[in-house]
């Protein structure tokens, strides 16, 4: 979803509008959810020793269900690495250009595409998505925006730009 961000004074060559995907708090509470899981998945494993076992077949049994749990508590942790993919649109007006950036999972951002205002043919903001299209009706671009003060501020940028 895309967030305003406040713009301060903005000076000629500054775009007048950029606006960032922020993680969501359900992905703070998946996270914390997943590491909770993980964390009971492998006390679990390690725990099944605790239960005495008559014979040899029962600790084969409990070795290999050991196993399974730690090796899937390990996986849940290793998913909390990853981030949710990110990404943040900019309109500048002065160049006339519409830029889309994406993060990598160490927040650091890069360019993933520019689109010249001028080659779009149809660029709206309606019911909270931003969509545009190029000459032959393709569309090339389509983000969802988080709210209402956000899609104001890009409908403002972007009839600048026009």
């Amino acid at each position: 979803m895309l967030k305003a961000v406040e713009p301060k004074k903005l000076m000629q060559n500054e775009p007048v509008l950029r606006e960032e995907l922020d993680s969501a708090p359900s992905d703070v509470v998946r996270r914390f959810v997943t590491a909770c899981a993980a964390t009971a998945i492998c006390i679990a494993g390690a725990g099944l020793w605790l239960i005495p076992a008559e014979d040899s077949a029962g600790q084969l049994i409990k070795l290999f269900a050991s196993a399974v749990m730690l090796a899937a508590g390990l996986f849940l942790f290793n998913g909390l690495n990853e981030k949710a993919e990110a990404s943040a649109i900019e309109v500048d007006p002065n160049k006339r250009q519409l830029r889309v950036y994406e993060y990598d999972t160490h927040g650091r951002s890069r360019l993933k595409t520019s689109y010249n205002i001028d080659e779009l043919h149809n660029v709206s903001v309606a019911d909270r998505r931003l969509s545009a299209s190029d000459a032959d009706g393709v569309l090339v671009l389509e983000m969802p925006i988080e709210s209402d003060v956000a899609e104001r501020a890009l409908r403002k940028a972007i009839s600048r730009a026009s």
